[in-house]
Order: structure tokens, then C-alpha cells, then sequence
């Protein structure tokens, strides 16, 4: 995929040459993952070796600018030692980059460090080994990952946490776009996702569609409440082909009520509707039809990176969705928590979809009024928390 540029990166419009980004890391074996990622998403990446004994290395690190073209400007991903040479050098500005994005860099710069206003620069510091300022009090951008080691962004490392990892990535990545000035279009990606899946009643047809826009690179989906989906291509192949397709019953609808896109994800808040009328093996695996009416609040989150989709997470209240087709009562109380007063389990049906699209007043706390938890409801009020 090949980012789209608003406005020039430099003071012309018509160079339409790869955004250049090095990478700088102290080994002589180049990143080779971060290299396709970012080349992947349209940049054109190259490996700078850092050698602490190599005298030449800060002077290329300075005349990385040369092989520009004339209104061209370049960025800079560094990690551990090498990242301190650069945020060093960077206090002097670096000529024609336009940011840096540092990773746990053993030597940080002083919280009131002025580096250059051309230059974005952002820092990802590793809580576990790294004493660092409060980001509230940096003059740059500074991120700090509590439960993580240095190398925590090294696939390679003992010490890779790939949630921090996807965290530190997507960050990085809004840097670079802000810095470079790209715009990359996420929505027709998922769109055709979601029209593949969603709409195409030919079950074989449908997966494959589905996976094509998938990423080669292990892609996954996690539907959250009740476990299903897969890791790879050929498991999510299967999936949708055995699982989910077929489920789709005739009735199955499903309303966006919100899109919110961000750098690398999709999030979609959206009502879905459907009768149990046949098995629907992703919401009520094992489940025989029931023939009752279901509508649920459905949110679903879509990671796009290099033009492919990576990962999928729904989530729902399976609770609610249980209580619909009549496999959950609110008045099967355990009798340890009966003896405790306690009348109703707090789950709601179909009441949650209306008021999302819905929003009135008595729409809302039915389930404290019926606990005796408001003023004026059955008599009492709760008081000071008791």
C-alpha cells in the first residue's frame, strides 16, 4: 500500500517519491520484520548498522540527508544505544528530517531538551528498566510502558511483548504519517471485509474473499465473548467457510451506529439483529434454534497495516444475548447472594440496542429503581454507600 500526500513533505507538491525512513539499531543484522512493516506501508526503508567502535557512524548518521532529492525530507526509527547517539544528535537540527522515533534509548535527554520544531520526535521508554520523567513534563512526545523490558518491540527478544509492541507500532506509525503528511485511506479495506463476510451467501466464495484481504503475516480474529475465530489464513479460511458464513440467518441485520477510525484501526459500534431461528455458531455455539428475536449493541475493532487486516476483536454482552432466547433468568439467584438480599441478576435484554440509538431518560437505571437504589424507588434510597 502506498500512502496518498496531502502536501509535499518539503515545499513541493509534485514529488511523489517513497517517504524515506532509516532504521538504526546496535547490530550488524538489520531488523528484517521492521524493515517490511514499514515498507509494507509504502515507505521506503534502509538499515543503518550502529557500532559503538565505528568512527564513521555518526558522521553517516548526519549526512543521511544527501541522497535526498530537492524538497525530499527523511525520518528516523533508532533503538537502544543507537537511539541515544541519535536524540544526541538531534539536539543540533538534523538537516531535512522530519522525525524521530526512539526506542528505549539507555541514555534519555533532559526533559526540557529543545530539539528542532521541523523535527517530530517521539520516545517509547521501557518501565522496567528505565527511569524517566513523567511524559506530562517532556518537551517531546514520551511513552512509557510499565510492565515492559528493553527489546520489548524486538520480535527477536526475550523481552518482546507483542501488545506494548502493536501499542509502540501504531503510535510510531501516526507519527511518521503526521510528520511525512499522508493520508491513508482504512475504510474501504474493512468495507470490503465486511461485504465479503456479511453479505456474500456463498459460503466457499465468502472465506476466500474474507482472507484476501487478510495479512499474510498471521492474522487473527477474536470474537471475545465466546472464543471463536482463529490464528492464520487456512484456520480463518475455515472458520468463515464452516462457521460463520453459514450462520448468518435470513434475517440477520446489522445497523453502524458509529465509525471511528484511527491510524491502523477500524472501530465499529453497530447494532445487530437476527432471529435464532438455525444455529449461529459464533454467537450461540451449540445453541439449538430458539426462534426468538435477538438485537444486541455489537463493537467490533479492525487493525489495518500495509493495506491488510491483521486482527479483528468483537465484543458483546453475551449475557444479554443469553437472557433473549431464554437460557439465562434474572431470577436465578445463587442462594448465597438471595440470603445477601439480593432480587434479580443484573443483566439487561434488548433494552441496551433501543437506548443506543435511543436515548431517553427513562430508559436508563431500571435496574437500581428495581434494587431500591434512587430516591422514591419502593420506598428507600441508598445513602453514604450503604
Amino acid at each position: 500500500m502506498t500512502p496518498s500526500q496531502n502536501g509535499s513533505s518539503g515545499f513541493l507538491s509534485f514529488n511523489s517519491h517513497p517517504p524515506r525512513i532509516w532504521l538504526t539499531a546496535p547490530s550488524n543484522h538489520s531488523p528484517e520484520r521492521a524493515l517490511l512493516d514499514w515498507r509494507d506501508e509504502g515507505y521506503e526503508a534502509s538499515y543503518l548498522p550502529y557500532d559503538p567502535n565505528d568512527p564513521h557512524y555518526l558522521q553517516s548518521l548526519k549526512n543521511l540527508h544527501q541522497s535526498l532529492k530537492l524538497g525530499e525530507t527523511y525520518a528516523i526509527v533508532c533503538y537502544g544505544d543507537a537511539a541515544s547517539v541519535v536524540l544526541k544528535a538531534a539536539l543540533k537540527p538534523m538537516a531535512r528530517c522530519c522525525a524521530i522515533v526512539a526506542f528505549y534509548p539507555p541514555v534519555l535527554p533532559s526533559p526540557k531538551a529543545k530539539f528542532s520544531s521541523q523535527t517530530r520526535m517521539q520516545i517509547h521508554v521501557a518501565g522496567l528498566s528505565q527511569v524517566s520523567p513523567p511524559s506530562e513534563l517532556c518537551e517531546f512526545q514520551l511513552y512509557r510502558y510499565e510492565t515492559c523490558a528493553m527489546g520489548f518491540a524486538n520480535p527477536s527478544a526475550k523481552s518482546y511483548s507483542a501488545v506494548e509492541a502493536n501499542l509502540a507500532n501504531s503510535r510510531a506509525l501516526a507519527c511518521m504519517r503526521k510528520a511525512f503528511k499522508l493520508d491513508v485511506e482504512l475504510e474501504p479495506i474493512v468495507d470490503a471485509a465486511h461485504a465479503a463476510k456479511y453479505h456474500d451467501e456463498i459460503p466457499e466464495r465468502a472465506s476466500m474473499a474474507v482472507v484476501t484481504t487478510m495479512s499474510q503475516n498471521s492474522p487473527h480474529v477474536t470474537i471475545v465473548p465466546t472464543l471463536e475465530g482463529g490464528v492464520g489464513r487456512r484456520s480463518l479460511e475455515e472458520f468463515y467457510r464452516e462457521y460463520f458464513v453459514p450462520s448468518l440467518v435470513e434475517d440477520f441485520n446489522m445497523r453502524l451506529v458509529s465509525r471511528t477510525i484511527g491510524v491502523d484501526r477500524v472501530v465499529d459500534e453497530m447494532i445487530v439483529s437476527f432471529t435464532h431461528s438455525d444455529e449461529i455458531d459464533w454467537i450461540l455455539p451449540g445453541v439449538p434454534p430458539t426462534n426468538k428475536k435477538v438485537e444486541i449493541p455489537i463493537v467490533s475493532i479492525i487493525a489495518v497495516r500495509g493495506g491488510k487486516l491483521v486482527s479483528e476483536h468483537m465484543y458483546w454482552d453475551n449475557a444479554s444475548v443469553l437472557l433473549q432466547v431464554g437460557l439465562l433468568d434474572r431470577s436465578a439467584v445463587p442462594n448465597a447472594m438471595k440470603s445477601r438480599g439480593l432480587k434479580q441478576l443484573p443483566v439487561v435484554g434488548v433494552e441496551a440496542a433501543r437506548a443506543l440509538v435511543n436515548p431517553r431518560q427513562d430508559s436508563y437505571s431500571g435496574l437500581l429503581r428495581d434494587a431500591g437504589l434512587l430516591p422514591g424507588a419502593n420506598g428507600t434510597a441508598k445513602q453514604n454507600g450503604h
